[in-house]
C-alpha cells in the first residue's frame, strides 16, 4: 500500500478515535449499535472441491461446513457527536473464517452544517457509497435476507474507498414537495484491486464484509503458469498501487416514503500496468449501478438493482480484460413479527482478453428464500435457503473438474441486537 494512502487511513482513524474519546462531557452520549449472529449451516455441493474461496475452493457460497455450528458475524457501530455539526463513525466486523477475524469496514468523519435551504454533507475517511437499497441495516447488513445479493456481496468484499464524499440534498419536506433529490460526488484512494476476485472466481453470494488491510484468499488459478509472472492468489482490497485518485458520482430521487431510486457511476481510474512487489496488479475498473425500491403498502415492498461494468489488468496481449453485469429483484412482505423475502439473482462475466489459457467466462443465477421472526427488541430468529447454479470456465483448469456446478445452502440463525 502506498505511503500516502497509509498515512491518510491512519490519520483518519486517529482523528476519529480522538474525536470519540475527547468529546466534551456535555455532548450527547455515543450511540452504540451492534449484532451477533449464530446458528447452523447445511450445505450441499455437487462436488467436494466446491469449497468456499476463503478456503481456496472454487465455490460461490461462503460456508464450506456442513451441519456445523457457525458464528455468522458480529457487527458493531459507534457514532459520536463531536459538535452539533460534526460526528465520528466507526463500524467493526468480526468473522471466524478468512485470515483476518476482526477489523474496521468503515471509519469516517461526517460534517452536516445546519442550513435553511439545501442540505450539505461532507464525509472524510473510509465508507461505502450509498448505492445499495438492500444493505441498510446495522453494520451494512440486510434486514431482508441473511445472504446478500450477488451485487452487494461483491461490494462487501471488494469495494473499499478512502477519501472524501460531498452530498447536496433538496428535501421535499422542507420545500413542501413529495419529491426529494440528492447529488453525490467523491474522490478516493485505494481500491486498485477492484475486479480481481470477480473476474477469476466469478460472482458469489454471502454476507462477509472485507475490513481495512485485510488480505482475501481465493483458489490458486495461477499454479498452471499461464502468466509471465507468478501472481498471488490473495488480494488486499484497500491496496493503493498507482497513486491515482478514483472518483464516483450518484443521484438519488425519492417520492415520499414510497419510492427510492439511486443511480451511481464508479471508476477507480487505476493504471492497469502498475504492480506491487508481490506481483499484484492494479485493475482499471468502472461500473454503473441503478437501484430501486417501491413500497406498495406498509407491509409489502419490491427492491431491484442492476450493475454493469468492465475491468482491465496488464498489457493488451498478456493481460486480463472482462465485462461484468448482474441484477436482482426481491419481494419482501412483513406482517406482525414475521418478514418473508424472496430474491432472484442473475450474473455473468464475459472474457474480452487474448489469453485462452486463462478462461474467465462465467454466468449463473440464484434463488433465495428467507423467513425472519422478531422475538423482542433484542432477539430475532430465522431460516434461509439459497440455491445457485453457476458455470465458471476457470474450474476447468483442474483436470476432470466441470465448469457448471450447483450449490445449495440452508441457514438457521439466531440474531442478538443491542
Amino acid at each position: 500500500m502506498s505511503l500516502m494512502t497509509t498515512k491518510l487511513a491512519l490519520l483518519t482513524s486517529l482523528t476519529i478515535a480522538s474525536a470519540v474519546v475527547s468529546a466534551s462531557a456535555d455532548a450527547a452520549p455515543a450511540q452504540v449499535n451492534g449484532l451477533i449472529e449464530f446458528g447452523v449451516v447445511q450445505s450441499h455441493y455437487d462436488s467436494g472441491w466446491l469449497n468456499s474461496w476463503l478456503d481456496e475452493g472454487v465455490g460461490v457460497l461462503r460456508f464450506s461446513q456442513n451441519g456445523r455450528f457457525i458464528l455468522s458475524q458480529a457487527g458493531l457501530e459507534l457514532s459520536q457527536d463531536v459538535t452539533t455539526t460534526l460526528s465520528a463513525h466507526l463500524v467493526a466486523n468480526g468473522y471466524t473464517d478468512g485470515r483476518q477475524k476482526l477489523g474496521f469496514s468503515e471509519a469516517y468523519l461526517r460534517y452536516k452544517p445546519i442550513t435553511a435551504g439545501l442540505r450539505h454533507e461532507l464525509k472524510l475517511g473510509m465508507f461505502y457509497p450509498k448505492m445499495s437499497l438492500e444493505n441498510v441495516d446495522t453494520a451494512w447488513n440486510s434486514p431482508y435476507t441473511y445472504s446478500y445479493s450477488a451485487i452487494n456481496s461483491w461490494l462487501a468484499e471488494e469495494l473499499r474507498t478512502i477519501g472524501a464524499e460531498y452530498t447536496i440534498t433538496r428535501s421535499g419536506r422542507m420545500h413542501r414537495s413529495p419529491f426529494s433529490y440528492s447529488a453525490t460526488v467523491a474522490a478516493f484512494k485505494a481500491n486498485d484491486v477492484l475486479g480481481a476476485i470477480l473476474t477469476w472466481r466469478g460472482w458469489a453470494l454471502h454476507n462477509r464484509q472485507s475490513r481495512y488491510n485485510e488480505s482475501l484468499p481465493f483458489a490458486d488459478y495461477f499454479q498452471f503458469n499461464q502468466f509471465e509472472l507468478t501472481l498471488p492468489n490473495t488480494e488486499m482490497v484497500t491496496e493503493e498501487t498507482d497513486g491515482r485518485w478514483g472518483v464516483y458520482a450518484g443521484l438519488n430521487w425519492r417520492y415520499l416514503n414510497k419510492t427510492d431510486v439511486r443511480v451511481y457511476y464508479y471508476d477507480n481510474m487505476a493504471n492497469r500496468l502498475a504492480i506491487e512487489a508481490n506481483n499484484q496488479y492494479a485493475w482499471d475498473t468502472h461500473f454503473s449501478s441503478v437501484a430501486l425500491q417501491h413500497k406498495f403498502t406498509s407491509q409489502f415492498r419490491v427492491l431491484a438493482q442492476w450493475l454493469s461494468g468492465s475491468t482491465y489488468m496488464g498489457r493488451v496481449r498478456a493481460g486480463v480484460f472482462a465485462d461484468f453485469s448482474a441484477w436482482y429483484v426481491m419481494a419482501s412482505y412483513k406482517v406482525d413479527q414475521h418478514r418473508l423475502s424472496v430474491r432472484f439473482d442473475q450474473f455473468k462475466v464475459n472474457e474480452k482478453d487474448l489469453l485462452p489459457e486463462d478462461p474467465n467466462d462465467s454466468h449463473g443465477y440464484s434463488v433465495t428464500f428467507a423467513w425472519r421472526y422478531q422475538l423482542n427488541h433484542n432477539w430475532n430468529i430465522g431460516v434461509e435457503w439459497l440455491g445457485t447454479a453457476s458455470t465458471n470456465k476457470s474450474r476447468t483448469l483442474w483436470q476432470g473438474w466441470q465448469a457448471r456446478q450447483s450449490q445449495q445452502q440452508a441457514l438457521a440463525l439466531v440474531q442478538f441486537r443491542f
